[in-house]
């Protein structure tokens, strides 16, 4: 059994600090990165009433606030005004997820209307030069899908890549870049484990299940979507990956072994159940955990223990350590696939914080690519407020906040001139880091 090596992690990253530190030069990436911002369908368009989603939050009680998706930011009209925005920030792709509901809203019956909408989308973004990366699944599912077992039924994935091939057949010339499937673990655990989401099910047998129909799903929309394109033009596919850093509280050897077995079902598994399926690896980079033996990282423990000793955490609890995404690049990279950062992003009403979250991560990011990882692309989570699922719409992680009191305004926050400074540059300059406070490299977090 071999463990993590993190002193050799810490090695690298030193030896890629180190050349810049006292450097006035600017952190340049690649020629061609993409820059960009992320969102999902269900999360800003509004009125996704055909949805389990929609469905489960007409109960009452469910969502923090007894919130409702309801108008949400009200894309689904105000997409050209948002695209705008992202133009206007120097923003070169934007991600978005289209919402199977819409498009199938009985089973076997495809909307000719959502695929004009949809189509429209996709038109408006490539106006602006602005390279779309679409999701297929973010959460949410048709009512019916759901009425009828969902992703617990072995024909579930069946289902999932025969809506994948009629989308990808409709809209080959205007999507190179697909991402199957947004984050399955969170999707299972939150669903089908913890039962904080729609189904509401608490059952390891049920997520397991649950979790391996996603992979299947994967792969044969993966296999559905290249069929879907005219010969000599092939799309990149890939899913989006919630990693997770863990850590220990190095006091027993069954803290080590216990991070070992979930590093591997969280991190490893699905890639392995998934091999040859993957042009692509997408990132979705938020937070730490520290584990000991038997404290799942969905059981709060970890969330509590991060703010002990004044550790920085986000407003949704979550402790923020950027270097774990220097980790999560340079696991990922033993795969041999480019790599898009498809979110990272954090809550907080203080937007200066923001400010200093996307310049930490981002260059934690240039030091994987000096460290040889091959990274494409950052989607920053997200353009604008939107509706955070159980959490409602009181977390704000959009560079543009959102009025609801007041139309839905759009009112760009002071980090979306700070983005837009490093999307136009191509780099993070040596006045804006020191400005931001981070001329020296960060230290990790200490375990209690």
């Amino acid at each position: 059994m071999a463990f993590h090596n993190h002193n050799e992690d810490a090695a690298i990253k030193a030896i890629c600090q180190t050349c810049h530190v006292h450097d006035h030069r600017p952190l340049t990436f690649p020629r061609g990165f993409l820059w960009g911002a992320a969102s999902s369908a269900h999360q800003v368009e509004g009125n996704n009433t055909n949805s389990d989603w929609w469905a489960w939050e007409q109960g009452g009680g469910r969502v923090i606030g007894d919130d409702v998706s309801g108008l949400a930011t009200d894309h689904y009209h105000r997409f050209e005004e948002d695209f705008d925005l992202a133009k206007k920030y120097c923003q070169n792709t934007h991600r978005l997820s289209i919402e199977w509901a819409r498009i199938e809203p009985q089973p076997g019956r495809f909307s000719a209307r959502e695929f004009d909408h949809y189509e429209q989308v996709l038109r408006a973004l490539r106006k602006r030069r602005i390279k779309p990366m679409v999701t297929l699944h973010h959460f949410t599912n048709p009512q019916w899908f759901a009425a009828r077992g969902g992703w617990e039924r072995a024909d579930a994935a069946t289902l999932f890549a025969r809506y994948a091939e009629r989308a990808a057949r409709r809209f080959n010339t205007l999507v190179d870049c697909w991402v199957t499937i947004n984050e399955p673990h969170v999707y299972a655990s939150n669903g089908f484990l913890t039962g904080e989401w729609p189904p509401q099910k608490k059952s390891y047998w049920r997520a397991w299940r649950v979790l391996r129909h996603l992979a299947l799903a994967h792969t044969l929309a993966y296999r559905a979507i290249h069929r879907a394109y005219p010969r000599g033009r092939k799309p990149q596919v890939g899913f989006a990956h919630n990693y997770v850093a863990f850590a220990n509280y190095g006091v027993r050897l069954e803290d080590y072994l216990y991070e070992w077995l979930i590093n591997y079902a969280w991190n490893v598994w699905f890639f392995k159940k998934t091999r040859g399926t993957h042009d692509f690896i997408g990132l979705n980079y938020y937070f730490y955990h520290r584990v000991r033996k038997y404290a799942a990282p969905w059981s709060g423990e970890e969330v509590i223990a991060a703010s002990h000793m004044d550790r920085d955490v986000t407003d949704t609890g979550w402790e923020i350590y950027p270097g774990g995404i220097f980790r999560a690049l340079l696991e990922l990279s033993h795969h041999n696939l480019p790599i898009y950062v498809t979110e990272n992003g954090l809550a907080a009403v203080n937007d200066d914080r923001r400010s200093r979250f996307i310049v930490a991560h981002l260059k934690e990011i240039y030091h994987a690519i000096k460290a040889g990882v091959d990274v494409r692309g950052y989607y920053h989570w997200s353009l604008t407020d939107n509706f955070e699922w159980a959490k409602g719409f009181a977390p704000r992680f959009g560079l543009v906040a959102i009025d609801y009191a007041n139309d839905r305004a759009r009112i760009p926050r002071p980090s979306a001139n700070v983005y837009a400074r490093i999307c136009k540059e191509n780099a993070i300059s040596h006045d804006l880091l020191r400005f931001l406070g981070h001329d020296a490299p960060p230290e990790p977090p200490v375990a209690p």
